[in-house]
C-alpha cells in the first residue's frame, strides 16, 4: 500500500533539522522532532492494528482454508496446525517490528540497511537448507521467518540501540499532520501500489486461463527473471530515495536531478545489459539444450517482456522522484494504466496468443511511461524553476 515508502520519506524530510547524540536524546528543530513524534506515534498505532489483522486472517482464515483441503486429502490437521500458527504470529511481528528498519532507511542508514539485508539473506537460506536435511518439513518457513527476525532483533541492538529507544521515548503531541500532509499522500500512494500490485500479478492467471498451464509457466519462470534483473537493477534508485528526499527538503534541486539522473541512467544501462544477456543465454538454450529452452517463452514475447521492464523501471525513478517531493501525480495514470490492462490483454491473448498478448503490454507499458514524462517533466520544471 505504499505506507512504509511513505512514512520512509516523511523521516527523511524532518531528518535534515535534527541530530541525535547517545545519553542527550534528539536535538535540532523543535518542529521537525514534534513531527518525527508524531511520525513515530502514526507507525506504530497503525503497524500494531496491521500485524492484528494479519495474524488473525492468517490464523483463522488459514485454518478453515486448509481443514477444508485436509478433508478431501487426508492429511491429519495435526500435521500443519502448529506449524501454521506459528508462521502466522512470526510473520505477524516481522510487520509489527519492519518500521525500525524503514527509520534507518529514512535517516540515510541505507549502506548498513542493505549490508545487514545480503547477510540476512544468507542466513535464511542457510537454515533453510538446514531445516530441509533435517527433515523439518512444514517447519522450514517459521525457522527461516525465526532467523530473519531475530538477525533484525540483534542488529537493532547492537547498531542501534541508543536511537530507537530514544524514538520510542519520544514524546508525542496531537497536531494535524494526519489531516494535512499524510493522508492526502496516503490514499494516492495505495492507489498507485495497488495498480501497480494487479498490472504485474495479471499476466500470468490470464495466460493460464486462456492458453493454458504450460504457456502459463513458460511465463512464470520468464517473468520471474525478467523482474529479478529488475530489482537487482533498481537497487541503484531505491537505495537512494533518502538522500532524495532529504535534497528536495533542502531544496537543493540540482544536487537532487544530478542524483536522480545519474542512478537513473546506470540503473537502465544495467536492466538492459542484463535483458541482453538473457535473450542470448535464451538463444543459446535454443540451440544446444532444447529442452531447457522449452520452459521459457519463445524469443518474441521473451524480447516483447524484457523490453517493457524498461520503461516500467523509467516510470519508477520518476515515482520515486515525485514522491520525494511529497507528490503523488501519477495516481490516475496508474487507474489508466489498469483500465488498459484488464480490458486489452484478455482480448490480446484470447485472439492473438502469447505473441499479441506481450506485444500489447509493451504497447500499454511505453504509453503510459510516455504520459508519466510529460507530466513528470512539467512538474519538475515548475517545481524548480
Amino acid at each position: 500500500m505504499g505506507l512504509g515508502q511513505l512514512i520512509q520519506q516523511f523521516i527523511s524530510h524532518e531528518w535534515i533539522n535534527i541530530n541525535h547524540s547517545p545519553g542527550k536524546g534528539f536535538e535540532g528543530d523543535r518542529q521537525a522532532i514534534l513531527k518525527l513524534s508524531f511520525i513515530k506515534q502514526f507507525t506504530i498505532k497503525w503497524f500494531s492494528i496491521l500485524s492484528l489483522l494479519l495474524f488473525l486472517s492468517l490464523s483463522i482464515g488459514g485454518y478453515f482454508f486448509m481443514k477444508k483441503t485436509s478433508y478431501n486429502s487426508g492429511i491429519p490437521i495435526s500435521v500443519w496446525l502448529a506449524p501454521w500458527i506459528v508462521i502466522s504470529f512470526l510473520k505477524s511481528l516481522q510487520i509489527f517490528i519492519s518500521p525500525g528498519v524503514t527509520f534507518l532507511e529514512g535517516i540515510n542508514e541505507v549502506e548498513n540497511v542493505n549490508r545487514f539485508r545480503f547477510s540476512q539473506s544468507l542466513q535464511e537460506r542457510i537454515t533453510s537448507w538446514i531445516i530441509i536435511i533435517i527433515g523439518g518439513k512444514l517447519w522450514l518457513f517459521s525457522a527461516s521467518t525465526g532467523i530473519n527476525l531475530l538477525g533484525q532483533f540483534i542488529f537493532f541492538k547492537k547498531k542501534y540501540s541508543s536511537i530507537l529507544k530514544d524514538l520510542i521515548k519520544l514524546k508525542s503531541k496531537k497536531n494535524d499532520m494526519w489531516k494535512s500532509e499524510v493522508l492526502p499522500l496516503q490514499w494516492k500512494y495505495a492507489v498507485s501500489s495497488l495498480s501497480g500490485y494487479l498490472n504485474f500479478s495479471f499476466i500470468v492467471p490470464l495466460i493460464f486461463w486462456f492458453l493454458g498451464p504450460v504457456t502459463a509457466g513458460q511465463m512464470g519462470i520468464t517473468w520471474a527473471i525478467i523482474t529479478m534483473f529488475w530489482g537487482l537493477s533498481v537497487t541503484l534508485i531505491t537505495t537512494k530515495i533518502p538522500t532524495f528526499s532529504m535534497d528536495a527538503a533542502n531544496k537543493d534541486y540540482k544536487k537532487l536531478n544530478r542524483l536522480f539522473f545519474n542512478s537513473t541512467l546506470v540503473s537502465t544501462i544495467l536492466l538492459i545489459f542484463a535483458s541482453t544477456l538473457l535473450l542470448i543465454i535464451i538463444v543459446i538454450l535454443e540451440t544446444f539444450y532444447p529442452i531447457i529452452a522449452s520452459r521459457f517463452l519463445t524469443p518474441l514475447p521473451l524480447i516483447m517482456f524484457s523490453l517493457s521492464i524498461i520503461p516500467h523501471h523509467l516510470k519508477f525513478a520518476m515515482t520515486s522522484y515525485m514522491r520525494a517531493l511529497k507528490l503523488e501525480p501519477f495516481w490516475k495514470i496508474s487507474i489508466f494504466e489498469s483500465i488498459l490492462i484488464i480490458f486489452i490483454l484478455p482480448f490480446s491473448c484470447e485472439y492473438a496468443g502469447i505473441e499479441g498478448l506481450s506485444i500489447c503490454f509493451l504497447g500499454i507499458i511505453i504509453l503510459i511511461t510516455s504520459i508519466t514524462y510529460l507530466k513528470f517533466n512539467r512538474i519538475k520544471n515548475e517545481m524548480i524553476y
